[in-house]
């Protein structure tokens, strides 16, 4: 842990790490005593933590026993497509308007190379990590680009739920490639500056990963290694 910063956000970071690693089961209670005193932290910051991690979905609180791993709804689903369509929606519509300027056309080349990341990662390893994490800075730079702190804060607080999905999504056959194209048309409406193709191309690629689980059934994630 990095011990320069608070307390309850280096139990934050901890707990959140072990949970990516696969440390923790579906369906297995866990003690937040354990858990405090397996990472060296007093029940307070660790209390803070876990209030944070279930906000988050990473987790769920269980009164008076302890917190579990959270297992992805429909709801989840629904919910997280929507928000993603509220942010990203207004935030590209934002970078198509402003599509001249220098900010924009930086950002805009950036979304460019990390296209050609996943390119190369589609037709070689189909590494889907590699694949999710181009995908999240993808995404990232449109939300980014409007500079709205309480925008980001949003959009951060969903970005478990968002790469759940992500990695849930890319295990279909075809579908890395699928979404290499997807974001072709959402950077070539950018750079046109269209606003209208702009919005109609990042709302139809959102609603691919919510059908596809939709169609295969939330419930599979716990297959899967926990990202």
């Amino acid at each position: 842990m990095d011990y320069q910063k608070p307390l309850q956000f280096r139990a934050y970071e901890a707990l959140r790490e072990m949970i990516r690693d696969g440390r923790f089961e579906y369906d297995k209670m866990y003690s937040e005593t354990r858990v405090s005193k397996d990472l060296g932290v007093s029940r307070t910051p660790m209390r803070d933590a876990i209030q944070r991690l279930a906000q988050e979905r990473y987790i769920e609180v269980i009164p008076s026993k302890g917190f579990r791993l959270h297992r992805m709804t429909e709801k989840d689903l629904l919910e997280t497509y929507q928000v993603r369509c509220a942010l990203e929606g207004f935030c590209c519509v934002q970078l198509a308007r402003d599509y001249r300027e220098p900010e924009a056309r930086r950002v805009i080349r950036r979304m460019e190379s990390l296209i050609g990341e996943q390119e190369g990662i589609a037709g070689t390893t189909e590494s889907i990590e590699d694949f999710t994490l181009c995908d999240q800075e993808f995404h990232k730079k449109m939300i980014d680009y409007v500079a709205n702190a309480s925008l980001t804060a949003l959009f951060d607080n969903y970005l478990h739920q968002i790469s759940r999905q992500i990695r849930l999504s890319l295990r279909q056959p075809g579908r890395l490639r699928q979404t290499v194209d997807e974001h072709k048309a959402i950077v070539e409406a950018l750079k046109s500056g269209s606003v209208d193709r702009s919005y109609l191309a990042i709302l139809a690629h959102l609603e691919q990963p919510r059908m596809i689980i939709k169609t295969l059934g939330v419930m599979q994630e716990s297959t899967m290694h926990q990202a």
